[in-house]
C-alpha cells in the first residue's frame, strides 16, 4: 500500500504542477501582446483538477479527512464508539464500490462513443478514468479500515482523544 500511496502523491503532485505552470504561463501569455494565447490552458487546467480530486479522494479517505460530522461519535461511550466506526467504514466502503462500478460503465461508453474534448481532443474517457480509479483506491482505504476497526481492541480506540492516522497502522492486523 506504501506504494500505492506513493504513486498517488507523486500523480497529484506532477498534475498540481503542471497545472501550475501552465495557469502562469497562461496569464504571462495573455500580458505579453506579441505571445500566443493557449487556447487549451482551460480545459487542461480543468482536467488536472478532475484527476487531482478523485485521486486525492484515496488519500483523504486513508488519512480520515473527509467530511463528517463526528459530534454523535464523540459523545458515545467507547463500546459504541467502535461500532459507529465499523458501520461507518462499511458504509463508506459499499458507497465506494457501488460509485466504482456506475463510474466504469460511464468510462465504457465514452469509450464506446469515442467523445473527444472541445479543444485539445483528448479522448474523454482518459479524463473519466479518473473516477473510477479514485473509488476504487477509496473502496481498497475503507476495507483496510473496517477491517482495523473489526479487529481493533475498543479500549485502544479510548485512549486516543483525537485520531491521527498517522498512528494506524493498516497492515498491522495482530
Amino acid at each position: 500500500m506504501k506504494g500505492i500511496r506513493i504513486a498517488e502523491i507523486t500523480l497529484t503532485s506532477i498534475l498540481f504542477s503542471a497545472a501550475l505552470l501552465v495557469l502562469t504561463l497562461n496569464v504571462i501569455f495573455r500580458r505579453v501582446s506579441w505571445m500566443p494565447a493557449l487556447d487549451w490552458a482551460e480545459e487542461f487546467m480543468r482536467y488536472c483538477s478532475v484527476w487531482i480530486t478523485f485521486v486525492g479522494m484515496s488519500l483523504c479517505a486513508e488519512d480520515d479527512l473527509h467530511v463528517g460530522v463526528d459530534i454523535v461519535y464523540q459523545m458515545s461511550p467507547t463500546k459504541t464508539k467502535k461500532i459507529l466506526k465499523i458501520l461507518c467504514m462499511l458504509a463508506a466502503c459499499v458507497f465506494c464500490a457501488l460509485f466504482t462500478v456506475g463510474c466504469a460503465s460511464y468510462v465504457g461508453l465514452a469509450l464506446k462513443n469515442m467523445q473527444r474534448s472541445p479543444v485539445m481532443q483528448v479522448p474523454l474517457w482518459i479524463i473519466y478514468l479518473a473516477l473510477p480509479i479514485g473509488a476504487a483506491l477509496s473502496t481498497v482505504q475503507y476495507a483496510l479500515k473496517l477491517v482495523f476497526y473489526i479487529r481493533v481492541k475498543h479500549e485502544d480506540l479510548a485512549d486516543k482523544p483525537v485520531e491521527d492516522a498517522t498512528d494506524i497502522n493498516l497492515l498491522d492486523l495482530n
